[in-house]
């Protein structure tokens, strides 16, 4: 694929991972943080944006690298869709949090979430070390994202 084709494809499968993201959690995003009990150590919201931008960025990134590998290897439909299933849990995730506002569903498919995304991790360390070290500072906020979610649960029972 040539490295054209491979960006346009690349922000192609990111711009509608992140339009199913917002049809996913709605108009809801404002409100429901209006009415949530962060904990302490909680990013305010415009944080979350640039987490957003940044998640795109990465993946979008690995993506590229993925369709411009001329080799041939098993791991590289593997790495794609795992990337595929990452956006798709994203998008369901932002369903279950933002629309339906589950935050123990939505801890849930977050914890099955990260166990993918380490899945692509280590499928990448295989196949192509760049994008695999790429992928790690979003491999280290999902520590952080495991334990806001936690704590979100332990300050907002009602919404379990």
């Amino acid at each position: 694929m040539t490295a054209v084709s491979g960006l346009l494809l690349s922000i192609g499968i990111c711009a509608v991972g992140a339009i199913l993201e917002g049809i996913a959690a709605g108009s809801n995003i404002k409100p429901l943080f209006a009415k949530l009990r962060f904990p302490s150590y909680s990013a305010p919201l415009w944080v979350w944006y640039i987490i957003g931008v940044l998640y795109y960025a990465t993946y979008g990134f690995i993506l590229y690298r993925i369709l411009r590998y001329d080799g041939v290897s098993i791991l590289r439909p593997i790495a794609f869709a795992l990337v595929l299933v990452i956006m798709a849990a994203n998008a369901f995730w932002n369903y279950v949090f933002f629309r339906a506002q589950r935050l123990y569903y939505g801890f849930v498919v977050g914890l099955l979430y990260s166990v993918v995304a380490f899945a692509l991790f280590v499928c990448l360390l295989q196949f192509d070390r760049v994008a695999a070290w790429a992928q790690v500072p979003y491999l280290l906020y999902l520590t952080y994202a495991y334990r806001w979610s936690r704590g979100l649960l332990r300050l907002n029972s009602h919404l379990r």
